[in-house]
């Protein structure tokens, strides 16, 4: 029994230095430079200031002039493409159930606001078009597809189509974890910039982890223009790899300013925020 807890432990200490060895380099030493600088994005609109993807938090984002706001969409069960980073209403709204499962009619009875705060009693939420005809090119916009097709019936066509409608394909970017999404999207429309979303990639494996653990295919996807990881898995070799392949690395989701200069520091390209406010020079 002693033996078996014995190799046990060890077997857990070698885990636990293996993971540590695939960390961001910023947890065990500094790197800060002061001349550093990245691209700002504000993550759900400017979502520690208003209530995640809606108008107000788009606006207060905008009002804070950062590089890039990113959103998160949804599909209601008649097609209507809306803000909503879960598949379900009752985090964000005074609704219940599946966003798929009711009408854009319905939705817009909801009050998306007053779990944020009572400044904020009755906000809607906006459909994509309403935010990509509000931003109208005064800020790079990044839409992140939750769920594909496959969930969704037609959901990037649907994308695709609202900004082919708005000739927004020079300041629109879509990222997904999901890399058939991202296909799909190429497959539509060339023109629209892709972003790659993933946890990280774990040491000597040619493996990342993002929606599922899948092989890393920098060079089969040269439509993927960046790839955006989360900043604990931010490890210099795989920057140097990835810009090695002419790819931008941005990291989410940063809200400390140090840890965010020290990401730069390492190579970082871009830092996707709830603080834009904080970050944003």
């Amino acid at each position: 029994m002693k033996k078996a807890a014995k190799i046990i432990g060890s077997f857990m200490v070698l885990i636990i230095a293996y993971l540590c060895l695939s960390l961001s380099p910023i947890f065990f030493q500094d790197f800060l430079n002061e001349e550093a600088d990245a691209l700002i994005i504000a993550h759900r609109g400017a979502s520690k200031i208003a209530p995640e993807n809606t108008a107000a938090s788009v606006k207060a984002a905008l009002n804070l002039n950062p590089d890039s706001i990113e959103i998160d969409v949804q599909q209601t069960q008649d097609s209507v493409v809306v803000l909503m980073h879960d598949t379900t209403l009752d985090r964000t709204t005074n609704g219940k159930g599946l966003v798929k499962e009711n009408s854009f009619l319905e939705l817009k009875k909801l009050d998306a606001g007053s779990w944020f705060s009572d400044d904020f009693i009755n906000e809607g939420i906006p459909t994509l078009e309403d935010i990509i005809k509000l931003i109208d090119g005064k800020s790079e916009l990044i839409i992140e597809i939750k769920k594909g097709d496959k969930y969704y019936p037609n959901i990037e066509r649907n994308i695709v189509k609202i900004i082919a409608k708005h000739q927004a394909e020079p300041w629109v970017i879509i990222h997904s974890f999901d890399s058939e999404v991202l296909k799909r999207v190429h497959q539509l429309n060339p023109n629209i910039t892709l972003h790659k979303l993933l946890i990280g990639k774990l040491k000597f494996i040619p493996f990342i982890i993002s929606n599922e653990i899948e092989a890393l295919n920098i060079d089969k996807q040269p439509y993927i223009k960046a790839y955006s990881i989360n900043y604990a898995f931010a490890n210099r070799d795989f920057i140097k790899l990835l810009k090695s392949k002419g790819k931008d690395v941005n990291v989410w989701t940063v809200n400390n300013a140090h840890f965010a200069n020290e990401l730069i520091s390492i190579g970082v390209n871009g830092i996707i925020t709830d603080h834009p406010n904080l970050l944003k020079k």
